[in-house]
């Protein structure tokens, strides 16, 4: 996740909730949560028009995942796809918060805001990030599989997420009203 604001162009959880959707069927994904081999699916050449890399920490530096949707390409440290492989909560997010800005930005050149300007000049719902976010937890955690689960910790385990993401995912759904 980047602390740069990016504006896009706007769109709703239920969008967002459909784009997920949409990948977990193309992969096949009938499992509550998202397994580790679907992602696999992706870096194997099944979607030509996007390019998939795992670089070395020396080359990402501090960088978990970088995306550049104006060029259709997405970049994962190695450690990091190594940590999504293996089921770590972190990392797959990072993995599936990096697709979303693939998927959901691709072709688009984005304009970076200075996070330090004050009083951003776009609503959340049109921010890069929020949008990959949500993307993300709908992708990994997505609404049935948290209305099985009687707590965030329940759903960690089912998802291999975070706690924090599946905290984060229980919140969100309760004050939209789709789970109690």
């Amino acid at each position: 996740m980047s602390d740069l604001q990016v504006r896009v162009a706007p769109t709703s959880r239920l969008k967002l909730r459909k784009s997920a959707e949409k990948v977990r069927s193309l992969l096949g994904v009938k499992v509550p949560g998202f397994p580790s081999d679907a992602f696999d699916l992706l870096l194997s050449g099944n979607f030509p028009e996007y390019k998939f890399d795992v670089l070395e920490a020396d080359i990402m530096g501090p960088h978990h995942g970088l995306t550049e949707p104006d060029q259709k390409i997405m970049f994962l440290r190695e450690d990091v796809y190594e940590g999504a492989m293996r089921g770590d909560g972190r990392d797959r997010f990072t993995f599936a918060h990096e697709l979303g800005h693939l998927l959901l930005h691709s072709g688009n050149y984005l304009a970076r805001y200075d996070p330090s300007a004050p009083n951003p000049t776009h609503k959340k719902y049109e921010d890069s990030e929020w949008q990959a976010d949500n993307f993300a937890a709908e992708l990994l955690m997505p609404i049935a599989a948290v209305k099985k689960c009687a707590d965030p910790t329940e759903l960690m385990e089912m998802c291999e997420v975070s706690y924090m993401a599946a905290s984060v995912r229980f919140d969100v759904l309760r004050q939209g009203g789709l789970i109690k």
